[in-house]
């Protein structure tokens, strides 16, 4: 009995090293966001497409609405829907090379040598890459909202990280 636990922390340790020298690459994107931006993409579009058929044929002045109003209001949903969807962007990239950063306006790719440190604390809305030059920036794809999956996805960019300074 005395050599079972011996022969569990050899395998244990045996495991941890070949995990740590095979760690795949990442490629991660947020749920919980996507389905926000879904969901409010069809809320702006529908609610504005719906406005649009309720103004009715004249304002509260006497002015009339046509056409080209109802246009614009489904247009002005168009727009929101838009602006909703471009949060589908959200995504990280990583492998033994570096992390690829995309948010909803910026995509950036960081060689893993300018990295210092991979952020993601409990009052954080979102994770952050540290970088060598006292800048950061933001990983809005790993966020607090995806829970369990957000801290697997910082384990293995950590992962990631410290083996590339091995």
């Amino acid at each position: 009995m005395s050599d079972r636990p011996t022969d569990n922390r050899e395998q244990r340790t045996a495991m941890q090293e070949q995990t740590m020298t095979e760690i795949g690459q990442l490629d991660y994107r947020p749920r919980k966001s996507r389905i926000g931006a879904w969901i409010g993409a069809v809320v702006a579009l529908g609610g504005f497409t719906a406005l649009s058929f309720t103004l009715g044929a004249q304002t509260s002045e006497g002015g009339t609405v046509t056409w080209a109003d109802q246009a614009g209001m489904i247009g002005l949903g168009a727009i929101g829907a838009g602006i909703a969807l471009s949060f589908l962007r959200l995504r990280v990239r990583a492998d033994a090379k570096g992390i690829e950063v995309v948010n909803v306006t910026a995509k950036r790719f960081f060689p893993w040598q300018v990295v210092t440190a991979i952020n993601f604390t409990d009052k954080m809305t979102w994770a952050t890459v540290e970088l060598a030059d006292d800048d950061e920036m933001s990983i809005m794809a790993i966020q607090v909202s995806d829970k369990e999956r957000a801290v697997a996805a910082i384990k293995h960019l950590r992962a990631l990280l410290e083996q590339s300074r091995s």
